[in-house]
């Protein structure tokens, strides 16, 4: 259909109503033939229904002429907006679904609302690049307002955290001051060429000074976790990884290195590049480890700071050795 559509388009002689046929075939059947064929008979999510139906609508921008699409563009200009807002309801819409499920299931349970929110996610996302995106902007407003109102629960005698003796902090507050004049200055540099392109500058400029608040809080709210059978190393919202203390084969001072060092493909390395590195534990298995916008990658080396370090690799060793004497 595509196919043929784009021929028949490029040919001189058809009226208009030829043009709005086609145009309405190539964002309606389409669509429908692929739902109808694909993912209904299928395991598919329902959400590729959706994504089917955007590709579809790229297609026929390109598939039809610049100058003839005049009934595509009016168009355009009401189904944007109701597909952004549809988006929008049903991401709102699964996660107030799922977080009062949880409560009525889970009551006495605490409550984790970025694990909530995967969790209702995942089965209509999928557990790859999509959900991770939006986990992790869910992520960075969250942390950047939202704990603000009701923190965390952290007060156990398990975690320990990084975030103080870090430099994440003076980070975090040079970077701020500097998007802040680069914001306003460029504010006005841009305006003078086009008011939209400012203002679009500026809401980054916005969204990367939340990011930054985001996540010197999630380092804050995100510490080390040791317990009787894993142990979790995170940097913020931006990466982590659970391993079992069962998978650790050594566990070694870690070698200082440059800024400018290479990280090895193979090696998690959960601190700022201008912070020192402490530790480094060598595993005997390969561990999924999980950074923000969906990134993963399997690592045999995790390499991590604390604020306690010799306090946390003392409560990581007996942990191992509870283990070893309980196997025994």
């Amino acid at each position: 259909m595509m196919t043929s559509s784009y021929f028949i388009l490029r040919l001189n002689a058809f009226s208009n109503s030829v043009v709005i046929l086609l145009t309405l075939a190539l964002i309606i059947l389409c669509p429908l033939i692929i739902y109808l064929l694909l993912i209904r008979p299928g395991s598919m999510p329902k959400l590729f229904a959706y994504l089917s139906f955007i590709l579809c609508l790229a297609a026929a921008y390109f598939i039809i002429p610049p100058s003839q699409r005049d009934f595509l563009n009016h168009i355009l200009v009401w189904l944007i907006p109701i597909l952004e807002i549809t988006v929008i309801l049903f991401v709102v819409y699964s996660i107030v679904k799922s977080v009062i499920r949880y409560k009525d299931i889970n009551s006495n349970k605490r409550f984790n609302f970025l694990e909530v929110t995967r969790m209702s996610l995942e089965p209509k996302l999928g557990n790859g690049f999509l959900l991770g995106v939006v986990l992790t902007e869910l992520s960075v407003f969250y942390y950047a307002i939202m704990v603000w109102f009701k923190k965390p629960d952290i007060t156990r005698d398990e975690i320990f955290t990084y975030h103080k003796s870090s430099q994440i902090r003076t980070i975090v507050i040079v970077f701020s001051i500097l998007i802040v004049i680069e914001g306003v200055l460029f504010h006005y540099v841009i305006q003078l060429w086009s008011d939209i392109a400012a203002w679009i500058f500026t809401v980054l400029n916005i969204y990367a000074l939340l990011y930054m608040a985001g996540f010197y809080n999630s380092a804050s709210f995100l510490p080390h976790v040791v317990n009787k059978n894993k142990l979790i190393i995170r940097l913020g919202y931006q990466s982590s990884i659970e391993l079992d203390l069962r998978n650790i084969e050594s566990i070694n001072k870690a070698e200082q290195r440059g800024i400018g060092d290479k990280v090895p493909k193979e090696t998690y390395y959960s601190l700022l590049n201008i912070d020192s590195p402490q530790y480094a534990l060598f595993l005997k298995e390969p561990v999924l480890m999980k950074g923000s916008y969906g990134r993963k990658k399997y690592v045999n080396t995790v390499i991590f700071r604390s604020d306690e370090p010799d306090e946390m690799i003392n409560r990581i060793n007996l942990a191992r050795d509870q283990q070893s004497s309980e196997k025994a």
